[in-house]
């Protein structure tokens, strides 16, 4: 798949490559995608306690947190 920046969004992403945060333009939109990831599950998260869960969002967001976690740093498939 190929995805075309915006020319600010571009920006962004060579200002970071040249900082040295990402050494790759797919590592930085890999890391822009996991956020927005982590937002929406946020944003879930939130609405499941206001309607009453058992769980607190921050102990729902660790559990999340740490299995991504384990994720990245899981052995990959060839």
């Amino acid at each position: 798949m190929k995805v075309e920046l915006t020319p600010d969004a571009a920006q962004w992403v060579a200002a970071e490559i040249d900082a040295g945060t990402f050494p790759t333009a797919e590592d930085a939109v890999r890391h822009a995608i996991r956020l927005a990831k982590l937002a929406a599950l946020r944003n879930m998260l939130d609405a499941a306690e206001a309607e009453g869960g058992s769980h607190t969002s921050e102990e729902a967001r660790k559990f999340v947190q740490d299995y991504l976690d384990d994720l990245e740093h899981a052995p990959k498939e060839s």
